[in-house]
């Protein structure tokens, strides 16, 4: 489903029945297939674990008539763009969708962090995970400069595990999306009140509202579902739509 909204802030003090309302309209049909999952001891069965290289998925290429192809590179936008957010919960593709970003358009991206240090003027999508994480607790002052955002959300099923695995990274010095984390260590992370699967749903729910929220009118606002990305039938269409939003940009031309 294609849904886009209008800028608009976020209601004040939405209840606890609002929040859990507005969220399961977005992710009521993710979540609804099997959560009962993540309470086994190994959360991994159902999904192979698919480790990214950066840099090879990061080069783009256009086809030649002869059958060859020329590799090019995303590059920052020669002129001042609109930022569009790219917000996801943890653990949902964020870097996949940001290099799938480039690809589609030929121009670099960033994150809310601006770890790249290409700042937010020259580029087509800035990642977040926003309200999950705060870059810096900056977010509301660089919220202001964005008035559209595209939200992919996945099933937390897949989600929360992918999260736990990212995190044992970062707490073991590792690269990101190069390990999963020992059995024993997930069921630690998942029975600790302060990481287990019911604080995990919760930020999920915050996640989806606050979007949902942000964009209440819907036309600025693009959602896409992880799974149809990662599809091989629904995949084309589900970037496609991607390329369609970003492409409505002044300067980007998918």
């Amino acid at each position: 489903m294609n849904v886009r909204s209008e800028r608009g802030a976020p209601a004040k003090g939405p209840s606890r029945r609002r929040r859990r309302a507005v969220a399961a309209a977005a992710s009521f049909l993710l979540a609804a297939l099997g959560a009962a999952s993540l309470f086994y001891d190994d959360p991994f069965d159902a999904e192979e674990s698919i480790i990214v290289d950066d840099h090879d998925r990061r080069s783009l290429s256009t086809a030649l008539p002869d059958g060859g192809c020329q590799v090019t590179y995303a590059r920052l936008s020669e002129a001042p763009i609109p930022p569009t957010w790219q917000a996801s919960f943890p653990g949902s593709g964020a870097r996949m969708t940001w290099t799938l970003v480039e690809a589609l358009t030929g121009i670099r991206t960033n994150n809310d962090y601006d770890s790249q240090g290409r700042g937010y003027e020259r580029v087509v999508a800035v990642k977040t995970h926003y309200p999950v994480k705060s870059a810096k607790r900056k977010f509301k002052e660089l919220d202001e400069k964005f008035d559209r955002a595209m939200v992919i959300l996945r099933n937390p099923i897949n989600a929360i595990p992918s999260y736990f695995n990212l995190q044992y990274e970062h707490a073991n010095h590792l690269p990101n999306h190069s390990t999963r984390g020992p059995t024993e260590d997930w069921i630690k992370y998942r029975d600790d009140p302060g990481t287990s699967v019911a604080y995990q749903l919760d930020s999920y729910e915050k996640f989806v509202t606050y979007w949902m929220e942000r964009y209440p009118s819907r036309s600025r606002l693009l959602l896409v579902s992880y799974e149809d990305l990662t599809c091989e039938a629904g995949g084309p269409t589900a970037a496609g739509r991607i390329a369609d939003f970003l492409g409505e940009i002044e300067g980007v031309d998918p």
